[in-house]
């Protein structure tokens, strides 16, 4: 593995190995564009270990497509609560108890995606790091 692609690799895993490493929701959609340039960082690193190792290729290509579809669908579910008449200030400066169901199910699906989203990210960092120690 070459040496900024390992040092890469190792600053991703420290962020994504902390569970909050995502802003809340009402800071997410700014900070999409961040979180999309660390993972281009992380895709090509994974070009590069299919070039190298094509035998892993298949798993590393279809998991680096999960990671960039849970993206999307964590990004679209941020931008439409976004959307949707400034509901992020209204839920989060009034009581809690007027928040609809609606409200508490769009949260829940922006986290779940989240979540899955930081999972498989360090799966496939791992994936390319197994695939690394066998080049």
């Amino acid at each position: 593995m070459r040496a900024i692609d390992a040092n890469v690799l190792e600053k991703l895993d420290m962020f994504y190995g902390d569970r909050d490493c995502f802003a809340s929701l009402n800071d997410w959609f700014g900070e999409a564009e961040n979180y999309w340039n660390r993972l281009k960082q992380l895709l090509i690193i994974s070009d590069y270990t299919n070039k190298h190792k094509p035998s892993e290729a298949k798993k590393i290509t279809a998991l680096s497509k999960i990671v960039v579809e849970l993206f999307q669908q964590t990004r679209n579910y941020a931008s439409d609560w976004n959307s949707k008449d400034n509901q992020i200030s209204k839920f989060f400066t009034e009581d809690y108890t007027n928040a609809t169901e609606a409200n508490w199910d769009e949260f829940d699906k922006w986290n779940d995606s989240k979540e899955k989203l930081r999972e498989k990210i360090i799966d496939l960092i791992e994936l390319i790091y197994a695939s690394d120690s066998e080049i």
